[in-house]
């Protein structure tokens, strides 16, 4: 069961931002969450809208998203580097 993914702005400038190596490691992160959506964060938390967001810890960043499973799509919301 394969999604897509689709990042957001704020998500995209981080990634362009990033050196080659940082962008495959972050394009296989989105890749393995869309080919498995139902995978489940290091921790989550309920936005605004109600909506279950997950967390990723991928050591030099950190990957929020939320899975549209009408959609089959698994959305990035942000991609910021660890502090």
């Amino acid at each position: 069961m394969s999604y897509d993914f689709s990042l957001d702005r704020e998500a995209v400038a981080t990634f362009q931002a990033a050196t080659v190596r940082e962008r495959r490691l972050l394009f296989d992160a989105c890749e393995n969450l869309a080919r498995h959506p139902f995978t489940r964060g290091d921790y989550s938390f309920v936005d605004a809208n109600g909506r279950e967001n997950h967390v990723i810890d991928l050591g030099d960043f950190v990957l929020t998203f939320w899975t549209d499973h009408a959609a089959r799509m698994v959305r990035i919301l942000k991609l910021e580097r660890a502090q």
